[in-house]
């Protein structure tokens, strides 16, 4: 049924950055989401109706709200708009976009631009490290993730300040409301105002879910996904 590629608009990675840079939080999409939209576990999150709710959230006011939504989605270019003899090269490409991309073409808005979800592809990383590589950015960065040590390095790496937040490495989602506390009482602890951090977040299903809330408060969020520990590969 999409053999022949999906006319939809999706950003490269240097104008998904740039929309990053000038204010869009970022929310992304892989064949892991779909699988949620679509009723599936991921191996590291459980589906449950109540994710799957919030997930319908995110996309019906993204397609509302278009380009003044406080977030960015983003769908895996290469894989959306690909001919079916590129997924064919590998078992599984098929495997994991095959429907992910038929859902989407069946039930997503095709005339919204979208964002790259493959932004922190590890061919990428001197196109997105332009967001925490501007000398006059001087916000704090909450890092949500499971390990400290790519906080550390995080911090090590691009001189931010940077504050850590533990998350589950397995079904965050159900700990959506301890991970949003944690968040809530450091900004308290510390007195910091929405525009005084940019929160950096890789906790799976759960970091679109926690993006979703906190941009619609006025923060900035980025779903990093697992570009510290896992970085995306070319096909």
């Amino acid at each position: 049924m999409t053999f022949l590629g999906i006319k939809c608009k999706v950003l490269n990675a240097e104008d998904t950055t740039k929309k990053i840079i000038t204010g869009k939080s970022l929310i992304r999409l892989g064949d892991g989401e779909f699988g949620i939209y679509r009723g599936k576990d991921i191996h590291y999150q459980q589906y449950s109706d109540e994710l799957k709710d919030v997930f319908e959230e995110i996309k019906k006011q993204f397609e509302q709200e278009g380009d003044k939504c406080p977030y960015l989605l983003a769908v895996p270019k290469k894989y959306m708009q690909c001919t079916g003899v590129v997924l064919c090269k590998k078992r599984v490409l098929v495997s994991s976009w095959a429907e992910s991309r038929y859902y989407f073409k069946k039930n997503f808005d095709l005339n919204k631009l979208y964002g790259d979800a493959f932004l922190f592809e590890r061919k990428n990383v001197n196109i997105y490290e332009k967001i925490w590589n501007n000398p006059k950015d001087n916000r704090k960065i909450i890092f949500v993730h499971n390990n400290a040590m790519y906080a550390q390095q995080f911090q090590t790496k691009y001189k931010k300040e940077v504050f850590f937040i533990e998350c589950p490495p397995k079904n965050a989602f159900e700990k959506i409301k301890e991970i949003e506390n944690a968040i809530n009482n450091l900004m308290i602890l510390h007195n910091f105002k929405k525009e005084d951090v940019q929160v950096v977040i890789s906790a799976g299903p759960a970091g679109k879910v926690l993006v979703y809330k906190f941009s619609k408060k006025g923060y900035h969020l980025i779903d990093a996904g697992h570009c510290w520990d896992e970085p995306l590969e070319s096909e």
